[in-house]
């Protein structure tokens, strides 16, 4: 995509505001930073409302608001199964882990890894894959930024890659997890308004009767969408497993996301954990749903207007390109505002989620006679050192902003999301097993990535024995995931059933995170819930291997 051209003054003002916004924040918010726990979880104070909308901006990051975007237009079919899978995660997120990890009173999904199973080995190693999967969805996300400021001055994208990493490690590095928190709660409201409004107007010119509630807003359009595009409401054009890979990544990597998970140990209790994930789930079904409206009048513009022939490489800036030319600038403006709200949000969760990693979780335990001022200052320093590391890794981003994004997701699934869930619900679960299942898991999805996205080789050609030539169609590479998220399963449990059961103080951190009173080695100790993982996962695996001549190569 060619740039506008010209300076777009009013979206630069209103971009700028939003920065000048966020450090002025999280300057305001070190005041209450006194000690480590301030630092990381924000004394544990944050209440349901401000930790709810905290957790929309990490969810609701660039690759909702440009992203997704693309994917609704490059391959329409698949965009639901992505949005709504999201969506349920977070009521996943909600039923399965939510007040539970609150209950347990860690810092870090790390921390949490290492305590439950009394393992400072799974400490070191929950690091490291929670330093890959945020590595790949910073560099995502600071594409997005790299666009907005593309498409503001016509600089090339390493520009904005390198200004908005700055000015977020910088917030980040002064305000800690407070200013995070405010910054995200501010920037959520940003966000919204930014998005609804220029939809709404969007919407409204296209003739739409609804256009006053984006979710819905498209309706009049449906009768000319499916002459236009005949498959449009039709997904089922992928192998089923497709669509069951973005559920296995979307759900248990929302409960890996390590920055998902952190946000858990700022509230005060259990109870503002699950009200705050409401709230969450409330906000991103909204927003999710008018992305997909959004998408859909990308696609039908696309179709009705003459001379709007983009390429691929540009659907990344359809939602720029859709506000100009159908809501004019002022509106235009907005919504470029809400996109580096957007990237600022979840790049300031990641930076914060990495830096105490290295911190409370690495070097906390390596030495343990450090007390915690001296913590506390190699934590600035850490976060400053991360930001500038995740900045240059950026500067050779991904093709498309949400292929980098689904990766992390697969990875934190397999390598977080099956031992916390595990380890929430079956005390059996050993430390033997977490390795063996976090070690294979993750590491299938790391190598895929390595191998399709980095080395550029086709998903069928990978050596992947015997399931590699299962990895066929548009979004072949996305069934790496359901690789990594039965394998870490299988190996977890059977590793664990096969080798010495945990011992009972570790055991007894499961009842204590249900908010039982006593300890009693039947609750959470039955066969029957890993039997029936075990029999979904090798159910999966097969199912991957059939219809292979029924779906296009």
């Amino acid at each position: 995509m060619e740039p506008r051209g010209e300076v777009f003054v009013l979206g630069l003002v209103l971009s700028i505001i939003v920065l000048v916004i966020s450090v002025m924040i999280s300057v305001w918010a070190r005041r209450f930073t006194r000690n480590l726990g301030d630092y990381y979880v924000a004394g544990r104070s944050i209440g349901a409302v401000n930790n709810g909308l905290a957790m929309v901006s990490l969810a609701l990051s660039l690759t909702t608001f440009i992203g997704l975007t693309a994917l609704i237009i490059e391959g329409v079919y698949i965009a639901v199964a992505v949005y709504a899978s999201f969506t349920a995660a977070f009521i996943g997120l909600m039923i399965l882990a939510a007040p539970y990890l609150r209950r347990h009173k860690s810092f870090t999904t790390m921390a949490f890894i290492s305590e439950r199973y009394g393992s400072k080995s799974l400490r070191y190693m929950s690091v490291v894959v929670m330093m890959v999967v945020s590595v790949l969805y910073l560099a995502g996300n600071l594409k997005g930024i790299g666009i907005v400021f593309y498409f503001l001055l016509g600089v090339p994208e390493v520009v904005g890659i390198v200004v908005g990493g700055l000015v977020v490690t910088l917030y980040v590095t002064l305000g800690g997890m407070y200013g995070v928190t405010y910054n995200q709660t501010f920037q959520t409201i940003v966000l919204l308004f930014c998005l609804m409004f220029p939809v709404a107007i969007v919407l409204r010119t296209l003739g739409t009767s609804g256009w006053f509630f984006p979710p819905l807003g498209y309706g009049d359009m449906v009768p000319d969408m499916i002459s236009f595009v005949p498959h449009y409401f039709w997904a089922m054009l992928e192998h089923p497993i497709t669509y069951i890979a973005i559920f296995l990544g979307s759900f248990f990597g929302i409960i890996g996301l390590p920055h998902f998970v952190m946000r858990f140990f700022t509230v005060r209790d259990a109870r503002e954990a699950r009200w705050s994930t409401v709230i969450c789930v409330f906000l991103v079904g909204l927003v999710n749903t008018t992305v997909y409206a959004t998408g859909f009048a990308a696609v039908y513009f696309m179709q009705t207007s003459a001379g709007v022939d983009l390429t691929p490489a540009a659907y990344d800036y359809m939602v720029f390109i859709l506000v100009e030319a159908l809501a004019g600038e002022g509106w235009l403006a907005l919504a470029v505002a809400g996109s580096v709200a957007a990237g600022l949000s979840t790049v300031s969760g990641l930076l914060m989620i990495m830096g105490a990693g290295l911190i409370h979780d690495l070097y906390g335990e390596m030495k343990p006679e450090v007390d915690d001022e001296k913590k506390l200052k190699l934590s600035y320093l850490a976060m400053f050192l991360v930001g500038v590391f995740v900045i240059l890794f950026s500067l050779n981003p991904p093709e498309f902003i949400l292929k980098a994004i689904m990766w992390s997701f697969g990875i934190a699934a397999a390598g977080l999301g099956v031992p916390i869930v595990l380890g929430i619900w079956w005390k059996r679960t050993n430390k033997y097993g977490v390795g063996a299942g976090m070690v294979v898991g993750s590491l299938i999805g790391f190598l895929g990535w390595i191998m399709i996205d980095y080395m550029g080789m086709n998903p069928v050609d990978i050596p992947f024995p015997f399931f590699a030539k299962y990895l066929y169609g548009p979004m072949g590479w996305i069934k790496v995931t359901v690789l990594a998220v039965t394998f870490s399963f299988i190996l977890t449990i059977v590793v664990s059933w096969l080798t010495p059961p945990p011992p009972k103080e570790l055991q007894r951190q499961v009842d204590e995170m249900h908010g039982w009173p006593d300890y009693d080695e039947r609750r959470y100790n039955s066969k029957g819930l890993p039997i029936s993982i075990l029999v979904v996962c090798v159910f999966l695996l097969w199912f991957m291997t059939t219809l292979y001549d029924v779906f296009p190569k």
